[in-house]
């Protein structure tokens, strides 16, 4: 009796399988849109970085720190409005991406995370590096998609490639935020070649569904048309309004030319923050204030400018006064690109959409309503303490001071900037000092972390910004910022532009003297180290280990020359400003008190 012959294998070995599987994984992301993948190293990720690696057209950046990777993608998502991918291993290296997906949910921001596990098999049973990444992120992800152990079926195979796509559309809208696809992998991770007829087969099957055209996503972003109308409306018949104009998105085109035709036509006061993009823009223009958070800190002024409407655009305010004054405005109306940001709780209408569509058909709705611009004295009075609170603000920044100010460093460092930075600003005082102290400055892209309002990975935020704009890039962060991603500096090799991290070094947690906290530790030295955690790190040795010119101008003029050199050299710069500890606090102490003893016959 003769020996049988072996039989072909029926099914592809699970080497082979992992490989397609995560083949056609990257090749539906890139077909969906996303181009560039954050990957921290790691074992049970090693087929999908291998596939990532290898398919032409996908850009992969290895970062060693989850945490940072997170932040980089996001900083990345800010300037472009494309959502990247963040690959990483099963554990804990996946809980590291939770700061950036807070970040990334409460500011609207695309992100796709992918993050591999284990097989269900082990888990709960305390198999190595496995914890239980089943909805990890909670309400903060905007869809969670597990895909279970690779599948040669063919409606697995259609499955992966589904769920692509409707991971990618939930991640740019209609509110964009972080996705989460979970990617089990069992061992052998190593993807290898076709060897028989199944695994040709598989490999065939993969290149036809790669071959297909995905189905497209079409949101719905624009404002209603009701909803243009009504707001038209009342905008006509108020008699008074002031627009007031939080963060806006870096990508966002053309809004700054919309603001102030829609100024023009309604007679409208313009209060735009820095982050808001149109700030600067609109500099010259004759009804912007960009000083309002001094108006509105002094109680006496801010009882006196009652306008009748308030019209906001975008996010919440950085400025906590402008809080505590617009509660007190009879009407208010908020429009965003994305959620509900009224914390404020008393708008009578909240809408989000496509701003630029938005205020294009808004101002259409106008000029056919025939609207005048309002002259009121609102109007009057808030040009009138506008221009005491430049004048009190400019003594303050002249009067002599035995050390370097915060207001001067910051002032110096923004009006340095050349058209088409990128300022990447930090949060607690960097971004208040720029709304304080910086009236006008070149064209910039402004970047903020305004969404939880952490000082979690600026450093890497602000890197990944200045990759995704191939553009010169600032960060002006404080020292205790500077800190707390201080791993964030060993991605700088992924630059090809110019960088300079502009360090305020004010002794640490400086923000705190101008809270009501700060009279309880101004009586205890020992207690305020809980707020102030001064570094007590030197700086050149930080710009050593990671490679950056070290500069530490001393004078208003040494920095605005030291940061304009700086943007034009390939290396980054570490640019280091010392000021007195509590400079900030003292200044605005200052400005306050001469806006406080000025009359104010000017009514609102």
């Amino acid at each position: 009796m003769s020996a049988s012959l072996p039989s072909e294998p029926s099914a592809p070995s699970d080497a082979h399988l992992i490989g397609e599987w995560a083949r056609l994984l990257f090749g539906s992301l890139l077909e969906a849109g996303v181009t560039d993948v954050w990957l921290s190293p790691g074992s049970r990720s090693t087929p999908f970085a291998w596939a990532a690696q290898h398919l032409p057209g996908i850009t992969v950046r290895p970062v060693i720190d989850e945490r940072s990777a997170a932040f980089l993608a996001l900083g990345h998502a800010r300037v472009t409005g494309r959502p990247s991918a963040l690959l990483c291993t099963s554990g804990s290296a996946a809980a590291n991406y939770f700061p950036a997906i807070v970040e990334a949910s409460l500011s609207h921001l695309p992100l796709v995370v992918l993050t591999a596990d284990r097989p269900l098999d082990v888990q709960h049973a305390h198999a190595a590096q496995t914890i239980d990444q089943v909805k990890l992120y909670g309400d903060y992800a905007r869809a969670f998609f597990d895909l279970g152990v690779p599948d040669a079926a063919p409606s697995a195979l259609t499955g992966v490639r589904r769920s692509v796509v409707q991971a990618v559309a939930q991640a740019r809208g209609p509110l964009p935020g972080p996705v989460h696809l979970n990617l089990r992998a069992r061992k052998p991770l190593e993807p290898a070649p076709a060897q028989n007829d199944a695994e040709r087969a598989l490999e065939a099957r993969v290149t036809s569904l790669l071959a297909r055209p995905l189905a497209r996503h079409a949101p719905q972003t624009t404002f209603a048309n009701e909803t243009v109308l009504a707001t038209a409306r009342t905008l006509k018949d108020a008699g008074s309004c002031a627009i007031v104009v939080g963060p806006l998105p870096a990508h966002a085109k053309h809004l700054s030319e919309l603001i102030g035709e829609l100024a023009r036509l309604t007679g409208s006061a313009i209060f735009a923050e820095a982050s808001s993009q149109v700030r600067f823009s609109l500099a010259e223009h004759e009804q912007a204030f960009p000083l309002f958070d001094w108006l509105l800190s002094a109680p006496d002024i801010a009882s006196r400018l009652q306008p009748e409407l308030l019209l906001c655009i975008g996010q919440t305010p950085t400025s906590s006064a402008f809080e505590r004054w617009a509660s007190r405005v009879p009407r208010r109306v908020v429009l965003a690109e994305h959620g509900y940001p009224d914390a404020i709780g008393s708008a009578e209408l909240v809408a989000s959409g496509d701003l630029e569509q938005g205020l294009t058909a808004l101002i259409a709705g106008l000029k056919r309503q025939n609207a005048r611009p309002a002259v009121s004295a609102f109007s009057g009075a808030v040009q009138q303490h506008h221009a005491r609170a430049q004048a009190c603000v400019n003594d303050a920044l002249a009067r002599p001071a035995e050390l370097l100010t915060e207001g001067a460093a910051v002032k110096s460092v923004v009006e340095a900037l050349p058209d088409g930075t990128v300022l990447a600003l930090g949060n607690s005082l960097p971004i208040r000092d720029v709304d304080a102290y910086v009236t006008r400055a070149a064209r910039l892209r402004v970047t903020v972390q305004r969404g939880a309002n952490g000082i979690d990975g600026l450093i890497s935020g602000a890197i990944g910004s200045a990759i995704g704009s191939a553009v010169p890039t600032l960060l002006l962060l404080g020292d205790v910022s500077l800190l707390h991603d201080l791993g964030g500096l060993a991605s700088l090799g992924l630059l090809k532009t110019p960088f300079v991290v502009a360090v305020v070094d004010n002794a640490g947690g400086r923000i705190f003297d101008q809270l009501p906290v700060e009279k309880l530790y101004s009586a205890d030295s020992a207690a305020a180290r809980l707020w102030h955690t001064p570094p007590e790190r030197e700086l050149t040795h930080v710009a050593a280990l990671f490679g950056l010119r070290y500069e530490a101008p001393e004078t208003p003029e040494a920095i605005a020359d030291v940061t304009k050199r700086a943007l034009a050299q390939e290396q980054p710069t570490l640019l280091h400003l010392r000021v007195g500890p509590h400079s900030a606090a003292h200044m605005r102490q200052s400005v306050l008190a001469a806006l406080s003893a000025t009359p104010t016959e000017a009514k609102g």
